[in-house]
């Protein structure tokens, strides 16, 4: 029997060749991205949190806020982000995503799924299923994981809400 160290391993290890063998079969919307690693985060931070002050997206990319701001003077100039007054206080300003700049993201963010859609096609019904299952588990650990829960061994299962 195969310990718990080594499935993860093989899993780690099958998850590095599908990033790989995905990598290779044709040009996505990533190898194309013309950011810099810090504005991609701070676009990918205005579209989680949605129009916020400066300070906010400062602190989620782990800038200081005039670094952020040239940041963002490249994300507004090209078209992704603006700028608009604080309704809550005329001195401030929010920053939020252009709906170029969310329709980006989205394209960002949907292109794994789009891909990974086409790949699950090639699997049967069988093994989709242990798949599904595989995962359902994966999200229940990394929810309990993220709310700094513990996994009871008592219910060991998660149930998709959306089965067909």
């Amino acid at each position: 029997m195969t310990s718990k160290t080594n499935l993860v391993q093989e899993i780690q290890a099958l998850m590095s060749a599908l990033g790989a063998a995905n990598a290779t079969t044709r040009p996505t919307p990533w190898l194309n991205l013309d950011l810099s690693m810090t504005q991609l985060k701070a676009l990918i931070v205005l579209h989680h949190l949605g129009a916020v002050r400066v300070g906010a997206v400062a602190r989620a990319v782990a800038l200081s806020p005039n670094a952020t701001t040239a940041v963002l003077d490249h994300l507004v100039d090209e078209g992704y982000a603006r700028r608009d007054p604080d309704p809550a206080d005329r001195r401030a300003v929010l920053v939020g995503l252009t709906e170029g700049g969310a329709d980006y993201v989205t394209t960002l963010l949907s292109a794994n799924m789009r891909a990974f859609g086409e790949v699950l096609e090639h699997l049967s019904t069988e093994e989709l299923e242990a798949l599904r299952q595989g995962m359902a588990a994966l999200q229940r650990a990394t929810l309990l994981r993220a709310s700094g829960q513990r996994a009871t061994a008592a219910h060991g299962r998660l149930e998709v809400a959306s089965r067909p």
